[in-house]
C-alpha cells in the first residue's frame, strides 16, 4: 500500500471508531471476526495455562496478593478498630497521614469487608470491619433522607456536607447492600433503597450538577442537569448485587432503564465509542459527542455483563463482549504498552490530539480491563480475551503492583513511571478497584477450576 493510501484508511479507521495503526496480539479481526487461515478465535475448553501459570497457581498468586499483601497493610492503619470506619491518607508504612474520612472510602470499604465474609469462607474478622465501618457510617455521615456528608474526621466531626454529586451516596448504599447479605438486617437494605432513591431524585434534577460531575473530560461543559456514564454504571452494580438477594419490582424496572440507557445512550455508533457525558433528556452533546472517558466506558462494559449474567441475556453479553474487545484494541499504548484510559478524541482539535491519551495511566482501570477478559474467557473461552489479559497483568505487575507494602500506586506516566495526579493527595491509597479484581477474578478462577477445564455455561 502506497504511504498516501495508507493514511487515508487509517484516518478513516480512528474516525469510525476501529483500531488503525497497530495490530492487537489476536490473529482474529479487529470484531472478532476469523481471519482466512487463522487458528481458532476461542479455546474449546479453558486453556491449561494463563499468564504462565496453571489456574491454580494463579489463584494461589491472588490469594497471597490479597490476604497476604493488601488486607495485611490495610490492618497497620487503614482501619480504625477504636472509632469504626476507614482512614482514606495514609504513608507507605500503613500509619495514618491524614485524619479525614469520606464517604466513598467508607462505602468501598463495607462492601470490600463484607464481600470477604461472603465470599471467602464467613471469617469474623471480616465481618467486625464492616460492621464498625457501618456503624460510624451510619451514626457520624447519614444526614438523613439518604443523603450522605461527603468528609468528616476521625471522630465524626462533620467537615463537608452532602455533595453536588451523588456518587458518596450511591457507594454507601453499595456498602449497605452487600453488608445485608453478612448480617441480614432488614434496616440496612431499607437505608440502601433510600439512598438510592435519593441519589435518582437529585439525578434526575434539571439544575443537578457541580464540578464534580463533569470532572471526567477535557471538554467544557457548561450546562447543568448533564448525565453522566459513572453514574448510571455505580448504579447497575449496587442493583445487581441487590436484586441477586432482595426482590424489588421498582428497583428492577430502574436497573433495566439504566442498562438501556448505557448499552443504548451513551454508546455513540457513529464513531463506536462511548460518551461519557450526555444532555439532561439523554440527547448527544455535540462538543463532547467524539469524546470518551475510557476507563469509565470499559468498567461499564463489564458491569452490564456481569449484569447480562444474573438476568441470562446472552444476547447483551455478547454486544458488552465485542465493545469492551473493541475498546482494548483501540486504546492500548503500542509503544510502550499499557492502556489509554482517560480522554479519547475521535478528531484533531487546537487543544486535542486525535486518539487515546497516555500521559496518565491508572491502576484502577487496567484492573477493569482484567475482570473483562478474565469474566470474557471464563464463559466464552475467545483467544483474544487470554492475550489481551496477560498483556494487561503483566503491565500493571511491571509497573503499579511493585510498591512493596502490599497497594498498587495509582498511577504512572507512559513510561511506566510513578506519578502523582494533580487534584489527588500523594497519600491516597486505594481501598476498592484492587481488592474487587482480586476477589472477582479468584471467584473466576474457583469456578473454572471446579469445573475441571470446561468453560463456565452461560445461566439458563
Amino acid at each position: 500500500m502506497r504511504r498516501r493510501d495508507f493514511l487515508g484508511a487509517a484516518m478513516a479507521a480512528l474516525a469510525s471508531g476501529a483500531p488503525a495503526l497497530a495490530a492487537p496480539p489476536s490473529q482474529s479481526g479487529p470484531l472478532g471476526a476469523p481471519k482466512p487461515g487463522c487458528q481458532p478465535c476461542a479455546f474449546p475448553t479453558l486453556p491449561d495455562t494463563i499468564a504462565g501459570m496453571s489456574l491454580r497457581e494463579l489463584r494461589d498468586d491472588y490469594r497471597r496478593r490479597l490476604f497476604d499483601g493488601f488486607l495485611p497493610f490495610w490492618d497497620r492503619g487503614g482501619i480504625d478498630r477504636e472509632l469504626g470506619g476507614v482512614m482514606c491518607e495514609l504513608n507507605d508504612d500503613g500509619s495514618v497521614a491524614s485524619d479525614e474520612k469520606y464517604i466513598w472510602y467508607q462505602g468501598r470499604a463495607i462492601w470490600v469487608y463484607s464481600c470477604l465474609y461472603n465470599r471467602f469462607g464467613k471469617d469474623e474478622r471480616f465481618l467486625e470491619v464492616a460492621r464498625k465501618t457501618r456503624e460510624f457510617m451510619v451514626k457520624h455521615m447519614h444526614a438523613g433522607g439518604g443523603r450522605w456528608h461527603e468528609k468528616v474526621r476521625r471522630d465524626g466531626t462533620v467537615l463537608e456536607g452532602p455533595g453536588g454529586n451523588v456518587y458518596g451516596g450511591l457507594f454507601a448504599a453499595a456498602g449497605l447492600a452487600e453488608f445485608y447479605k453478612a448480617a441480614g438486617d432488614p434496616r440496612d437494605v431499607e437505608l440502601a433503597k433510600e439512598s438510592i432513591w435519593a441519589a435518582m431524585r437529585a439525578y434526575d434534577d434539571p439544575d443537578y450538577g457541580d464540578t464534580h460531575t463533569t470532572q471526567y473530560t477535557a471538554v467544557p461543559i457548561s450546562e447543568s442537569g448533564i448525565r453522566s456514564e459513572g453514574h448510571s454504571m455505580v448504579l447497575i452494580s449496587i442493583l445487581s448485587g441487590l436484586l441477586a438477594a432482595h426482590e424489588d419490582p421498582r428497583l428492577e424496572a430502574l436497573q433495566r432503564e439504566h442498562v438501556e440507557i448505557i448499552v443504548n445512550r451513551h454508546w455513540n455508533p457513529e464513531y463506536g465509542i462511548t460518551n461519557e457525558y450526555l444532555r439532561h433528556d439523554y440527547s448527544r452533546l455535540p462538543q463532547a459527542a467524539g469524546h470518551m472517558f475510557t476507563g469509565h466506558a470499559l468498567e461499564a462494559l463489564w458491569i452490564v455483563m456481569h449484569e447480562a449474567l444474573r438476568t441470562k441475556d446472552r444476547a447483551l453479553f455478547n454486544t458488552t463482549k465485542t465493545r469492551v474487545r473493541r475498546l482494548i484494541e483501540m486504546c492500548w499504548d503500542y509503544v510502550f504498552d499499557g492502556w489509554g484510559d482517560g480522554d479519547f478524541f475521535v478528531e484533531e482539535t487546537p487543544e486535542h490530539r486525535r486518539g487515546p491519551q497516555f500521559e496518565v495511566k491508572t491502576m484502577w482501570a487496567h484492573c477493569e480491563v482484567l475482570i473483562a477478559c478474565m469474566t470474557v474467557l471464563e464463559y466464552t473461552g475467545e483467544v483474544w480475551a487470554k492475550e489481551w489479559y496477560e498483556r494487561t497483568r503483566d503491565y500493571l505487575l511491571r509497573t503499579m503492583a511493585n510498591t512493596g507494602h502490599g497497594v498498587w500506586r495509582q498511577a504512572v506516566d507512559r513510561r511506566g513511571n510513578d506519578l502523582k495526579r494533580v487534584g489527588v493527595s500523594e497519600k491516597r491509597k486505594g481501598n476498592f478497584h484492587q481488592p474487587r479484581f482480586l476477589m472477582m477474578n479468584l471467584l473466576s478462577l474457583e469456578r473454572m477450576i471446579a469445573g475441571g477445564g470446561r468453560l463456565t455455561p452461560f445461566p439458563t
